[in-house]
């Protein structure tokens, strides 16, 4: 159960990361794309991907992420680790979010973003993002421990739970 808990933060960890190069969400294009059209949008999506460097920006928060849930994790064995991080296969991935900012973005929007993240401030966005990422993590994590433990603490309060 421990190891299911594990590996669902992982993912969820990961697509958090991954997401983050997306600012906003656009509806839909009323009309229907040809398959040019299509096409150069999907070119666009993996420019923009390579260009964000979403990833190497995946490789390196989950290797950080796994190295500090076995930290936390002390009993779950290295041979667990080594096949999951082996699993794990980033460039997959970012074939399953194409669809997903073909959906949200028009391939205008793709292109502008792409404009920005070649200007000087769009690299900044994109050099400092991992480590926004991992100290964002890391509050995300510590207060979700806190919130936890003070929901049990009124649980326990109003009876539902009882400690051993």
């Amino acid at each position: 159960m421990k190891i299911k808990l594990l590996v669902s933060a992982v993912v969820l960890s990961i697509g958090t990361i991954v997401n983050g190069v997306a600012f906003a969400q656009t509806p839909n294009n009323p009309t229907a794309p040809t398959n040019a059209q299509e096409a150069e949008k999907t070119n666009n999506i993996r420019q923009l991907l390579k260009i964000t460097g979403a990833v190497n920006l995946s490789r390196q928060i989950t290797a950080q992420l796994i190295d500090s849930l076995k930290v936390q994790n002390p009993e779950v064995p290295q041979k667990f680790w080594n096949n999951f991080a082996n699993e794990l296969k980033p460039d997959e991935m970012m074939n399953e979010l194409i669809p997903i900012y073909s959906k949200y973005f028009t391939n205008k929007e793709i292109t502008q973003m792409i404009a920005f993240y070649e200007t000087p401030l769009g690299k900044k966005t994109i050099s400092v993002l991992p480590q926004v990422s991992q100290e964002a993590l890391a509050v995300g994590q510590k207060y979700g421990i806190a919130a936890a433990k003070r929901a049990l603490q009124k649980l326990e309060a109003d009876g539902y739970l009882r400690r051993p």
